[in-house]
């Protein structure tokens, strides 16, 4: 009976080794991701691409599009909101953001481009009058509020 207590105090402190290299790996995994988040992030900072959030069905990937006039900081925050005007999960701060009324180029060349007008959220700023292109990569940012995050890029 002695015997299979020490084996089993045995078997007890191999498992606690294995649980605590385990919590280890998954906390050393847990900052290389972290770190891999955050380069990505300076990444995109470095060059000139800038994190944007758009609406899902105004979302155009690859496409021109040219920064028209900043909204007002008001209507960013309230379009930023739940219709009822609570505050999203993603979204803590609706302040944090700028907003911006922009227009896609599609199209032609000169006067004859069609164009869309939609709105476009950073928390970086954008120029007025300066051409972005989107991201090909876009991920849902919001499902409350229809939003994607992509990416936008300066082409001019």
């Amino acid at each position: 009976m002695e015997e299979n207590k020490t084996h089993d105090a045995g078997e007890s402190e191999e498992n606690d080794e294995s649980r605590r290299s385990f919590m280890q790996k998954g906390a050393l995994a847990s900052g290389a991701v972290a770190l891999g988040i955050a380069s990505t992030d300076s990444a995109v900072a470095q060059d000139g691409q800038r994190q944007v959030l758009v609406f899902t069905y105004d979302y155009y990937p690859g496409v021109n599009f040219r920064v028209t006039q900043p909204l007002q900081a008001s209507t960013t925050v309230n379009v930023l909101r739940r219709p009822g005007g609570g505050t999203v999960p993603e979204i803590s701060q609706p302040d944090d953001y700028n907003g911006y009324v922009i227009n896609y180029q599609l199209g032609g060349d000169g006067q004859d481009q069609a164009g869309i007008t939609t709105l476009l959220f950073t928390q970086d700023s954008l120029q007025t009058d300066t051409r972005y292109r989107l991201g090909s990569d876009a991920q849902v940012f919001s499902a409350t509020l229809n939003l994607v995050s992509t990416t936008a890029r300066r082409t001019n």
